[in-house]
C-alpha cells in the first residue's frame, strides 16, 4: 500500500513538474515576447530559429526552478532538472546551424525529448520525487556522493547565469532588427501621394508583367531587380500591383505606392490574367497572404507565375507547386519542406522552369529568373542585352548559372545573432532619393543594410515629395534635408547623381559635416558599391555574409575594412560575465546569511 501511494505522489509530481515547465513557455516566454513586441513563435521560427529553441528551454527551465524551489528542493536536484531543460535546446541549435534541421521540426524534437529526460531525472531520484514534503521541507539524502552533485549544480547554475543576461539583450536586439527592415509609412504620408496618377499608357499589343507587394510590402531586392530586368527591354509593360493601391513599406523602409490594385489591373486587362506575374518574399500576415494567394490561384495562374526567393511561399500556399519541382532562398528552404511537403524542392540552383511556374533562389537569383522570362518570351540576344543593360555579369543562356556557396556554415550562424542581437544599431544612415534613379540602384541602397543591420535607415529627398524611378515608380520619402543631422551618413544611389549630385543635398551635407557614399560611382552591378561599403564601414565578414543572403559572389569585389564584429561580439561576453558575477555575488550573500543564522 505504502509502494502504490508513493508512485501515486512520484505521478501527481510529475505532472505537477510538467504544468511548471508549460507554465514557463507560456507565461514567462509569452511575457518576453510580448513586452519586447516580437512576432509570434510561428514567424520567429522562419526568422530566427535559434533563438525560439533556446528562449523555450530558458524560460521553461525557469519555470520548473521557480516550483521547485517553491516545493522545497535542494539546489542541486533543482540545477539537475534545469539543465535537464536546456540540454535539448543546447543540442539542436548546432543541429540547425549545421545540417539545416528547420525551426517546426527542431521544436518538435525539443519538446518530445523534454519530457522523458525529466522523468529520467525524477526517476534518479525517486524517493525524493515520491516524498509527500511540502515547501522547506529538508529533504534527507545519503552523505556519500554529494560533492560530485553539487559541483554539477554549481556548473548548471553557471550556465544558466552566463546565458540569462545575452538572451535578454537577444531578445531586444531582435525586436530591433525586425523593426528596421520594414516599419510602417508615416502616418501623414499617404496624404501626399497622388493617388490619381495611375499609369496611363498601356500597349494592348505588349505582354504585361507584373510585379506584385503585398499588404505588408515586399523584399526591396526581390521586387525591384526583376522589375527592372524586365522593363530595360521595353517590350512590356510592367507594373506593380497590390490588393490594394496604398502605400506599403519595402525591406530597408523605402515607401511605394503600387502602380495598381489588383482590381484595377483586371479592369485595365478586361479581366484577361497578366502574362508575367513575379512575386517576391512579401512579409507573412494572415489577411494579406489570403489576398495575394486568392488571387495568384484564381487570377494570375492563367499566365506564366515566378516565385523569387521565399515568394515561391505564396505559391506554395495557391497550390500551384503542388507535386511539382521548385526552389526557393536556401536558408529558407528547409523550412518551405516542412511546410509544404507536396513540392519537390530543389537546391543548389538559380532558378526552376517548370513550364508556367518558374521559382528562383534568394533574392538577387530573381534577376536569373527575369531573364530567363526575356530568353523565352524575346529570345536569347533581347536576355543578354538586359543583363549588359543592368550589368547582370552571371547571365547564362539557355540553363540556370552558377549558385555561389549556400550552406550555412558556424561562424556564419555566429555572425548573423551577432549582428542581429548585439549590434547596437546606433548608425543612421540616410538614403537620398532622386528622380530618375535605377530600381536595382534603389535597391542595393536598402537590402543589403536591412538585412545585415549595419544601420537604420531613413529615405530622404532633397524636397520631401514623391519621385519617380527610371521606368516610372513612384516612392515617397520619409524625411527631407532637414533631417540630415539626423543621420551620420548620406547614402547616395544612383550612377548619374554620383556624376552630377544635386547641390542642395551636397550643401546639406556639409553644414551639418555628414559624409556622403555615392554608392554607384564606378562601374559593376549596383549591388557591389553597397557591398565594398558595408565591408568598409562594418567589417568584412558581415560584408560576406550578406553577399551570401543575396546569393551574390563577392569574387570580383577585392572587400576591405575591419576583419570582425569585435565590438558586437564583445556584448555577449561581458553580459554572460556579468551574469555570473550576479550569481557569485548572491552566492556569498547566502553564505554569509546562513552563518549569522548559525552564529551564536
Amino acid at each position: 500500500m505504502e509502494t502504490t501511494r508513493s508512485w501515486r505522489r512520484f505521478a501527481l509530481h510529475y505532472l505537477a513538474m510538467v504544468l511548471a515547465m508549460l507554465a514557463g513557455m507560456f507565461v514567462l516566454g509569452g511575457a518576453i515576447r510580448a513586452s519586447l513586441g516580437l512576432a509570434g513563435v510561428e514567424y520567429s521560427l522562419t526568422r530566427f530559429p535559434e533563438l525560439v529553441i533556446l528562449e523555450m528551454g530558458l524560460t521553461m527551465a525557469l519555470g520548473m526552478v521557480g516550483w521547485m524551489w517553491f516545493r522545497g528542493h535542494r539546489w542541486p536536484a533543482t540545477l539537475e532538472m534545469a539543465g535537464a531543460m536546456l540540454a535539448p535546446a543546447v543540442a539542436l541549435v548546432p543541429l540547425v546551424w549545421l545540417a539545416g534541421l528547420d525551426g517546426g521540426t527542431a521544436i518538435m524534437l525539443e519538446h518530445i525529448v523534454m519530457f522523458p529526460l525529466m522523468l529520467l531525472v525524477m526517476l534518479r531520484r525517486r524517493d525524493e520525487y515520491a516524498m509527500a514534503h511540502r515547501r522547506h521541507r529538508p529533504v534527507t539524502r545519503p552523505a556519500g556522493g554529494r560533492r560530485p552533485l553539487r559541483v554539477a549544480g554549481k556548473v548548471v547554475a553557471g550556465v544558466l547565469a552566463f546565458l540569462l543576461l545575452p538572451g535578454v539583450f537577444y531578445l531586444a536586439g531582435a525586436r530591433a532588427y525586425e523593426a528596421t527592415r520594414y516599419g510602417e509609412p508615416a502616418a501623414d504620408a499617404a496624404g501626399t501621394v497622388p493617388l490619381a496618377s495611375a499609369p496611363t499608357s498601356h500597349d494592348p499589343e505588349r505582354p504585361t508583367a507584373v510585379v506584385v507587394i503585398g499588404g505588408t510590402g515586399a523584399n526591396v531586392a526581390d521586387a525591384l531587380a526583376p522589375y527592372e530586368v524586365l522593363a530595360t527591354t521595353g517590350a512590356f509593360n510592367v507594373y506593380t500591383v497590390a490588393p490594394e493601391r496604398r502605400l506599403v513599406p519595402l525591406l530597408g523602409r523605402l515607401d511605394l505606392l503600387p502602380d495598381l490594385s489588383f482590381a484595377e489591373l483586371d479592369r485595365l486587362l478586361g479581366g484577361a490574367p497578366p502574362d508575367i506575374t513575379i512575386v517576391p518574399e512579401i512579409p507573412s500576415e494572415p489577411d494579406s497572404d489570403a489576398a495575394v494567394a486568392g488571387w495568384l490561384r484564381d487570377t494570375a495562374s492563367g499566365g506564366l507565375v515566378v516565385g523569387v526567393c521565399r515568394g515561391a511561399r505564396l505559391l506554395a500556399a495557391a497550390g500551384l507547386l503542388t507535386g511539382r519541382p521548385a526552389t526557393s532562398h536556401w536558408y529558407r528552404i528547409a523550412g518551405l519542406q516542412a511546410e509544404y511537403p507536396d513540392v519537390d524542392w530543389r537546391r543548389e540552383v538559380r532558378y526552376v522552369d517548370d513550364g508556367d511556374v518558374i521559382t528562383t533562389g534568394g533574392l538577387l537569383s530573381g534577376v536569373d529568373g527575369a531573364l530567363r522570362v526575356v530568353e523565352r518570351l524575346l529570345g536569347t540576344e533581347a536576355a543578354a542585352a538586359a543583363a549588359r543593360t543592368v550589368g547582370w555579369r552571371y547571365y547564362s543562356p539557355g540553363e540556370p548559372g552558377a549558385l555561389p556557396a549556400s550552406r550555412l556554415r558556424p561562424t556564419d550562424a555566429l555572425l548573423h545573432l551577432v549582428n542581429i542581437g548585439f549590434r547596437a544599431n546606433e548608425t543612421n544612415l540616410g538614403v537620398l532619393l532622386t528622380d530618375g534613379i535605377g530600381e536595382a540602384e534603389l535597391a542595393s541602397a536598402f537590402a543589403p543594410y536591412a538585412e545585415v543591420k549595419a544601420g537604420r535607415l531613413l529615405s530622404i529627398a532633397v524636397d520631401g515629395g514623391t519621385i519617380r524611378s527610371r521606368h516610372g515608380l513612384t516612392f515617397v520619402p520619409r524625411a527631407d534635408l532637414a533631417a540630415i543631422d539626423r543621420v551620420e551618413r548620406l547614402l547616395v544611389p544612383g550612377a548619374e547623381v554620383a556624376a552630377n549630385p544635386p547641390p542642395e543635398a551636397v550643401a546639406a551635407a556639409d553644414r551639418a559635416e555628414v559624409p556622403i557614399d555615392y554608392l554607384h560611382a564606378g562601374p559593376g552591378f549596383a549591388f557591389d558599391g553597397a557591398l565594398r561599403e558595408i565591408a568598409s564601414h562594418t567589417d568584412v565578414p558581415s560584408a560576406h555574409w550578406t553577399a551570401k543572403v543575396l546569393e551574390y559572389s563577392t569574387a570580383d569585389l577585392a572587400l576591405s575594412g575591419p576583419n570582425g564584429p569585435w565590438a558586437p561580439a564583445m556584448r555577449p561576453l561581458a553580459l554572460g560575465l556579468l551574469g555570473l558575477a550576479v550569481l557569485v555575488g548572491l552566492s556569498r550573500l547566502r553564505v554569509r546569511s546562513a552563518g549569522r543564522s548559525a552564529g551564536p
